[in-house]
């Protein structure tokens, strides 16, 4: 998911400043911007490829990517969408745990890694179950 240019979020920006002070803000940018794979650059020197979103919320706007996060605290004010910590790594399609090396295995996996398929309400269960 790419972010969003600096005239978007402009533009759909909300009115008001999303933090009362600069602590709440330096608070929360420490917790969540400053460790955030889309601010990576301006942490390294780059401010011109950093998070436009930040620059949105300097101008005295709330950005829309942010929602209100609950519990409400000073560090878990707002909800970025766009948030992603360095440390979680590419985005890559989950994968099964394989099993160690050398390990047996109590059953068969394959059963269980098969699609899910979805459940049925207990009504129509109900009233299968009545027909049969």
């Amino acid at each position: 998911m790419t972010l969003p240019t600096y005239d978007q979020a402009l533009a759909t920006a909300r009115e008001g400043s999303p933090f009362s002070n600069g602590t709440e803000g330096e608070c929360w940018m420490g917790q969540h911007c400053h460790r955030c794979i889309n601010d990576k650059p301006a942490r390294e020197g780059r401010y011109e490829d950093g998070c436009v979103l930040i620059l949105v919320a300097l101008n005295n706007l709330t950005p829309a990517e942010w929602s209100e996060d609950q519990p409400r605290s000073l560090y878990h004010r707002w909800r970025c969408m766009y948030f992603r910590d360095e440390d979680d790594g590419p985005d890559e399609e989950p994968a099964p745990i394989p099993d160690p090396p050398g390990q047996g295995a109590l059953w068969p996996r394959d059963p269980f890694e098969q699609p899910a398929r979805m459940l049925v309400p207990l009504e129509t269960q109900r009233l299968a179950e009545v027909a049969s």
